[in-house]
């Protein structure tokens, strides 16, 4: 294993090396008032209501819809693996109501060791769940780390306001779960192929035609999946079992030669069986192809370089969001990869936020609103290298810094927490972490208030550092 893989690895198992502190042991807070953080948030305000764009919240929600999840028998989910079966309701003011049986089971790395747990959600039946598109698969994100409870929400807005192709949809909702209140969650679309998300031809076992073979592929860069991190640090996982990683023991992954995380296949599923194999080779050859050419001496040349595998607006797209919020997940995990049929490598869709905005502290510089993060890992430190992309980002950022997309996330954030307001109390008073020490975390401010003026204060600077850096 290369010096640059280790290096990325021992980085990133500090990612969850620590579990969180136990919500029912961290001090009590007050919580801020409505009415104070009300005024706080309107006198701060940047632009005219008027001027907002459709899907900024208004005002302060007197509640938000609620989800009820029973299980059967008041069964525990305790399984990351194992679905628990169950029924759900949803309803609330102006919500059309939606109620049918479902299966959950618990989800997530990190996130699932700790106290508020964040659930993957199998209905029996597809549903439009708050003005979503139908489907039977979602997602509850708990953002336990983030108390400011929208990171996530944020870094998914600017995704649809830069124009990619597909950026998961979500509602803020209040769970309950088996009679017991769970507090404000995120229910969002869970990644996958489908007409409404990754709108990809689904592969089937026969597709082995030279057009069919050629897509479609949803695949994650995720250093968990390293075929020797159950070795170290990561040993301790419940997918290791002595020294294996039983993870990528059922997933086609394609190594990287270059430092980058393995390049997982997400779908099909199947590609390890032995009647998959021709769609397996195909894909491996590309991936292999498409990093050699990105590593070439050529790499800048439009034909044989990088661009002939890569789709480069969704590359710049991509390295901007995430670098902009500093992401430390951006090239490690979560980073998701999609092939079209008779098409190139798409990057997206974006995922996994509640650590980015100004939140991590697990290691050093990701805390500073100085200093580049994303461009540091192998593949966009390598196509940085060619001026014609780090132009494209340059003109990118000069675009959306001229349309406002940049200064519309503080009103955004801030719209965005006044409306959450009397939610976020009633959360809050359940989880009691707003002096929860963690090894990921490095805001400890004592309120909702607080913690929210933080975050763009950090991102302000964050924008205004790269801002200098963008213009020259």
């Amino acid at each position: 294993m290369s010096v640059k893989r280790i290096a990325l690895i021992a980085i990133a198992v500090l990612l969850q090396a620590c579990g969180g502190g136990s919500g029912s042991t961290a001090p009590i807070v007050s919580v801020q008032s409505s009415t104070s953080l009300s005024s706080s948030i309107v006198s701060s305000s940047s632009s005219s209501i008027s001027s907002r764009s459709a899907d900024f919240p208004t005002g302060t929600a007197e509640s938000l819809p609620v989800l009820n999840i029973s299980t059967n028998d008041g069964v525990p989910i305790l399984s990351k693996e194992t679905y628990v079966k169950g029924t759900f309701a949803l309803s609330g003011d102006g919500v059309t109501p939606e109620n049918g049986a479902l299966e959950i089971r618990g989800r997530g790395n990190a996130t699932w060791e700790w106290d508020k747990k964040p659930f993957r959600l199998k209905l029996n039946q597809a549903a439009e769940l708050l003005g979503m598109p139908a489907s039977k698969h979602w997602v509850l994100l708990a953002n336990y780390a983030d108390k400011t409870l929208i990171r996530n929400d944020i870094a998914l807005r600017f995704g649809r306001a830069l124009g990619m192709e597909y950026v998961p949809r979500s509602q803020h909702i209040e769970l309950t779960l088996n009679g017991n209140y769970q507090g404000v969650y995120q229910l969002t679309e869970q990644i996958r192929i489908a007409k409404d998300r990754v709108n990809l031809p689904e592969l089937k076992v026969d597709d082995t035609q030279a057009e069919k073979i050629t897509g479609g592929y949803l695949m994650e860069l995720d250093f968990r999946m390293d075929k020797d991190f159950c070795k170290g640090p990561g040993s301790w996982k419940p997918f290791c079992n002595n020294g294996i990683n039983m993870d990528r023991e059922k997933t086609f992954c394609v190594e990287s030669q270059e430092g980058m995380s393995p390049i997982c296949v997400d779908t099909p599923e199947t590609l390890l069986d032995a009647a998959w194999s021709a769609q397996r080779e195909y894909i491996q050859d590309y991936l292999i192809k498409m990093e050699r050419a990105l590593f070439s001496a050529s790499f800048a040349d439009p034909i044989t370089g990088y661009a002939a595998y890569i789709d480069v607006d969704s590359a710049v797209n991509y390295y901007l969001l995430n670098e902009l919020f500093k992401n430390v997940d951006g090239a490690i995990t979560s980073f998701y990869l999609y092939k079209k049929r008779n098409g190139k490598v798409f990057f997206g869709p974006i995922w996994d936020f509640d650590w980015a905005l100004g939140n991590a502290g697990v290691n050093a510089g990701v805390e500073k609103t100085s200093g580049w993060h994303i461009r540091n890992a192998p593949w966009f430190n390598r196509l940085l290298q060619d001026p014609e992309f780090e132009a494209k980002v340059k003109a990118r950022w000069q675009t959306l810094k001229a349309q406002g997309q940049l200064e519309e996330i503080f009103d955004y954030a801030e719209a965005r927490a006044l409306w959450l307001d009397k939610a976020q109390a009633r959360n809050f008073e359940v989880w009691k972490i707003f002096y929860w020490e963690t090894f990921y975390t490095r805001i400890l401010l004592g309120n909702y208030e607080l913690e929210v003026k933080e975050m763009i204060r950090w991102q302000r600077e964050r924008t205004q550092w790269m801002d200098a850096q963008l213009g020259q």
